[in-house]
């Protein structure tokens, strides 16, 4: 890849899904706070390697978090599973689009086989939505693309 390429590629290190997991953030217990603050929300997009959300104000905090993501059910009748992990935000931006705060985390360690459950429910979620759920690259580097290497209807 020539640097001119690597300059508009997409930065993730894994594709990312456009699936909405009900997720709950625990901050951690500081002295003088009578409980661990904890957030609940969804997934604005996931991938292995980290996940966005939308909020209507800034949640945003230094140092790591933990996320608890409930994964949508296999079929009908199935136990509910969740992946547990610790996170570190990276971002806080407000979208005027959306008239929100979105929110950025990158997975640091996941607990047991967390992993593992969060690749199968992507999976699964690409196969069940068809196109809406397939792996998504940057607005930025779609639109820079050489001229021959663009989908027919652009």
């Amino acid at each position: 890849m020539t640097s001119s390429q690597l300059k508009y590629a997409d930065r993730r290190a894994s594709p990312r899904f456009n699936v909405h997991f009900r997720l709950a953030m625990v901050y951690p217990q500081y002295e003088g706070r009578p409980a661990r603050p904890m957030f609940h929300g969804k997934t604005h997009d996931i991938s292995m390697s980290g996940l966005s959300m939308i909020v209507d104000y800034n949640v945003y905090q230094e140092g790591d978090v933990a996320i608890v993501l409930a994964l949508p059910l296999e079929y009908p009748g199935a136990t509910r599973k969740v992946v547990m992990s610790t996170a570190a935000m990276t971002y806080a931006i407000h979208s005027s689009k959306l008239d929100a705060f979105k929110i950025g985390l990158v997975f640091r360690e996941f607990r047991g086989d967390g992993k593992e459950l969060l690749a199968a429910a992507l999976q699964r979620a690409a196969k069940q939505a068809g196109d809406a759920a397939q792996p998504t690259t940057s607005a930025r580097f779609r639109a820079r693309r050489p001229k021959g290497s663009q989908p027919l209807g652009w």
